[in-house]
């Protein structure tokens, strides 16, 4: 049981780091803001 919540944690973990760099790429997009280092970087 501990082994599915350790996996459920780190999944969602996972799901919150990815989605707050895909909203920073999109926000720079938007802004048009440093657009290329953004795009080499990420």
């Amino acid at each position: 049981m501990t082994a599915l919540l350790s996996g459920f944690a780190l999944g969602f973990s996972l799901i919150l780091a990815i989605g707050a760099q895909n909203a920073f790429i999109l926000r720079q997009g938007i802004r048009g803001e440093h657009v290329g280092p953004v795009v080499l970087v990420c």
